[in-house]
């Protein structure tokens, strides 16, 4: 096996900013030798401020701490306080700390330099402020005060009803899709989402839209779901995603004119998966490469710097570039990167489903086979040196202390380094090996790709939910579309798409119709929701 690929500052300081040169700035950091003002250099590069490397580069730099100009003033000292540490500490979290005298005290010391200040002061010694708030139409206040609150607090003052202009208005505040998220998905405040029902879907698009179809539909108000499903529809700029409203449109209003629509989509994914299911449709027209020559020339695909440069070339490239381009990849082993470029030459619209061959699968069967080529198309595209925004490394996207935890105890690899998940047969023998451990609690593949995404412990907790994947109407897409992850939403949506197709081209006769109707069968799915 390669030994550790510690990079060193002069390999680093000239490489582009992306997440290959995060990762391995964030592996020398933690590894390798430096000097302060190497790091202080690099620092000066990273691409993603939020992830670890900044977090490794913290420790090394730390940030210089911020003085508090109001340190020591609290609820009790307040009125003693300087005008401007009145200002600044007059938030609706601190007020809410304040009895109602001292509110009022504080707001007659700021109304003449801040008098909205003072207003929100004298709002919150009303019996709801929230109605205070949305009477005089200030969102901001409105919000602040959701999140504020104590749980009980925010149920006396949130189930209210508030008036159409207003919760118009509040669709625009800074915030609101978070908060429309949140209530949704874990089906909070059922009352003060009755209000979303009054917000007029016109002012919506998109994700909004759509998500405020599906807080209708959890509140049993079909037709708002309907004209928001169609807001949504109209809305939205991907292929997939229309697809996901004319679905609902369908469920809702069993109009087969949205089946057939779907039937005839050319995205392929689980709802025109479905539709072609239902109406016997021909099946999608996907293209699997089968180069005969083994390796590019003058090209290293466990390369993830060098892979970096490599993509941003497709950017630039018109499709005839892009073909003639992808040309020098057609090789087994470069597979993915002529399928990437292909793609780009075709405008995304051809769907490639590469089936790449290594002794770690072989002996695999149509079933295991499938869920890997699934797991893999969307990881990586099957491109071996992928580094993702969280650093989940190589073609099968392992995090490196899970990498780390499989190849040293599991499998104990002799001088295992967490790169060599870059060469494709370790990925291969990797995710074979981690499916052989979800597989003992998981017999889905959606399950399975949910708990690939976001965790075993996650998986467990979403399907043993009382109201998730459970006989019932809209099941079990509703359950579907409240995973409470995004990414881990979308993901196994896409992973079950992939695996009906591999599944096809081993010569599986598996529909996903099948696949949909089992789900709400613990004996069918996992072992976390049948009895021992």
């Amino acid at each position: 096996m390669a030994s550790a690929k510690i990079l060193s500052y002069e390999q680093l300081k000239d490489e582009p900013k992306s997440l290959a040169k995060d990762y391995y700035i964030n592996r020398l950091i933690n590894e390798g030798n430096y000097t302060k003002d190497q790091i202080k250099a690099l620092s000066k590069d990273v691409y993603r401020r939020a992830g670890l490397v900044q977090k490794s580069i913290d420790k090394i730099l730390p940030p210089a701490p911020k003085p508090s100009p109001c340190r020591g003033v609290n609820a009790k000292n307040i009125l003693d306080a300087n005008i401007t540490c009145q200002n600044m500490l007059g938030t609706i979290s601190f007020g809410l700390k304040l009895n109602a005298k001292t509110r009022t005290d504080l707001a007659a010391k700021l109304a003449v330099s801040y008098p909205q200040k003072a207003q929100m002061l004298l709002d919150l010694n009303e019996e709801n402020p929230a109605l205070e708030f949305a009477k005089n139409g200030n969102t901001q206040n409105f919000m602040a005060l959701f999140y504020a609150g104590n749980a009980a607090q925010t149920v006396k003052f949130f189930s209210a009803e508030f008036d159409a202009d207003f919760m118009n208005k509040f669709y625009g505040e800074k915030g609101f899709t978070a908060l429309l998220n949140d209530l949704v998905i874990n089906k909070k405040y059922d009352s003060f989402r009755q209000n979303f029902l009054k917000i007029d879907e016109n002012l919506t698009e998109k994700n909004d839209a759509f998500m405020l179809g599906i807080n209708a539909l959890t509140l049993d108000q079909d037709d708002m779901a309907f004209k928001f499903f169609s807001r949504a529809k109209a809305t939205f700029e991907r292929d997939w995603q229309r697809d996901n409203a004319a679905f609902w449109l369908y469920l809702i209003s069993k109009d087969e004119a949205y089946l057939n629509e779907l039937a005839k989509s050319g995205d392929v994914n689980i709802y025109s998966l479905y539709a072609r299911d239902l109406a016997n449709g021909e099946p999608f027209e996907v293209i699997v490469p089968r180069p005969a020559k083994e390796k590019p020339e003058n090209f290293d695909v466990t390369d993830p710097l060098l892979w970096v440069k490599t993509a941003a070339l497709a950017k630039d490239m018109n499709a005839t570039e892009a073909s003639r381009y992808a040309q020098r990849f057609y090789t087994k082993e470069s597979v993915g990167a002529y399928a990437y470029f292909m793609q780009k030459a075709a405008g995304w619209s051809k769907h490639y489903f590469l089936m790449p061959q290594s002794l770690e699968i072989d002996d695999a069967n149509v079933t295991r086979k499938s869920m890997i080529y699934a797991l893999g198309r969307q990881e990586s595209l099957f491109i071996p040196s992928v580094i993702s925004t969280s650093y989940a490394i190589g073609m099968m996207q392992f995090m490196p202390f899970l990498a780390n935890a499989i190849g040293k105890k599991e499998l104990k690899i002799e001088n295992f380094d967490q790169d060599d998940l870059f060469k494709p047969d370790i990925a291969f023998k990797f995710s074979n090996h981690h499916l052989n451990y979800l597989e003992k609690f998981l017999y889905h593949p959606l399950f399975i790709a949910y708990a690939y995404n976001g965790g075993i412990g996650f998986t467990k907790k979403l399907i043993t939910r009382e109201d998730m994947f459970k006989e019932g109407k809209y099941e079990p897409f509703l359950s579907m579309e409240l995973v409470p992850v995004t990414e881990t939403r979308n993901y196994g949506k896409k992973v079950l798409a992939n695996y009906v197709i591999y599944s096809a081209l081993m010569g599986s006769n598996i529909r996903i119709s099948q696949l949909f109707e089992s789900l709400t069968k613990p004996s069918l799915t996992d072992k976390f929701r049948t009895k021992e």
